[in-house]
């Protein structure tokens, strides 16, 4: 395995293209580019609406560890809430918002993650 975003979940990479997927998007992840991009350049009062569902917490994490949830199940839910949640964002932005282009940065790693999980299913 390969040490990546999934890290922070206490996860390990598997696949190599999957390995590099998480690379990228950990560089992008990182947590002054969330600041700026995903808090500085939005209103003090702005919102997405979210289900309880699409929220995922470390805690959740470690519960379903600790049951039967397999590692590569694991990282299919993180790259899935993950991918999800920033389809939300891309769905409100402008294309002249400054956060766009970084949104559409994210949503092309995952969705070259998603096709990578998709071979493996295959």
């Amino acid at each position: 395995g390969c040490p990546g975003v999934l890290a922070v979940l206490g996860l390990e990479a598997a696949a190599p293209g999957e390995c590099e997927l998480t690379r990228l998007l950990q560089d992008k992840l990182q947590y002054e580019m969330r600041l700026q991009y995903m808090k500085h350049y939005f209103p003090i009062d702005y919102t997405v609406q979210v289900q309880y569902e699409e929220v995922l917490r470390p805690s959740n994490i470690t519960r379903l560890r600790n049951g039967t949830v397999s590692e590569a199940a694991l990282r299919y839910l993180w790259f899935h809430v993950s991918s999800q949640a920033v389809l939300r964002i891309r769905e409100v932005l402008p294309e002249k918002h400054p956060s766009w282009k970084y949104t559409q940065e994210l949503c092309q790693l995952f969705d070259a993650l998603g096709k990578e999980y998709s071979r493996y299913r295959q």
